[in-house]
């Protein structure tokens, strides 16, 4: 589209949060080699180390039942989830389970600790959270990015927090009606390399605008042999 006398680009809303200082406090950075627009976008999920609650709760339960055959007493768990500590070190991958009077971690580890909540009906049953070291909110996994506030990559440090603090996002959401998408929903590509990165059409409208995603991209690309497609 020809540009009028008096027209300025603006940018997306997203980036011009983030040149405002206003972003989430991690990022990607992307620089358009053609006309050099530089521009922002969220960092996906999978592009991030997670520690999900699942792990920490199922070592809670294991020293469990190791405590329960020294000791005479049959030991709570959610007493022992607060005397636990877990020390996260996303460079390495490793999570070491420690007493809570240990020493701070040093530099490049997380510490992270679980809180508990009652479920079921009567409140029988027990419910594990991880608590977010930047919020202090219960949440059901921890990231930790390697893009900071600037956009830019560092292997060196991460950004760590649940998925609200560093405003995480889903490579579906990006990438959402585009022809990688459309080809996810149909099955012939996958969103993430994990066997979870299948993305499953939850309604006809989703099928057909995927099809007419397929007609669009095949027209722009060889206009002489597939008409425009129509809505």
């Amino acid at each position: 589209m020809a540009a009028g006398r008096n027209y300025q680009r603006k940018g997306d809303p997203f980036t011009l949060k983030v040149q405002r200082g206003e972003g989430p406090p991690c990022v990607q950075r992307w620089e358009r080699q053609g006309t050099g627009r530089v521009y922002f976008t969220r960092v996906p999920v999978h592009r991030c180390s997670v520690v999900r609650v699942e792990m920490l709760a199922q070592a809670v339960r294991e020293h469990t039942a190791r405590a329960g055959e020294l000791h005479p007493q049959p030991v709570n768990p959610e007493q022992l989830a607060g005397v636990l500590v877990f020390d996260w070190t996303p460079s390495a991958a490793r999570v070491r389970v420690l007493p809570s009077s240990t020493a701070l971690p040093r530099p490049g580890t997380v510490r992270l600790t679980l809180s508990t909540s009652r479920t079921g009906r009567g409140g029988v049953g027990v419910r594990f959270w991880v608590v977010c070291p930047r919020c202090s909110r219960p949440c059901g996994a921890v990231y930790a990015s390697t893009w900071g506030a600037a956009g830019r990559l560092d292997a060196e440090q991460h950004v760590t927090g649940c998925r609200a603090c560093l405003g995480l996002t889903d490579e579906s959401q990006q990438r959402h009606k585009c022809l990688d998408w459309a080809g996810a929903v149909d099955g012939s590509r996958k969103y993430a390399p994990d066997r979870l990165g299948w993305y499953r059409p939850r309604s006809p409208y989703t099928v057909a605008r995927a099809a007419y995603v397929f007609r669009a991209s095949c027209a722009r690309a060889l206009p002489g042999f597939f008409e425009k497609s129509q809505r």
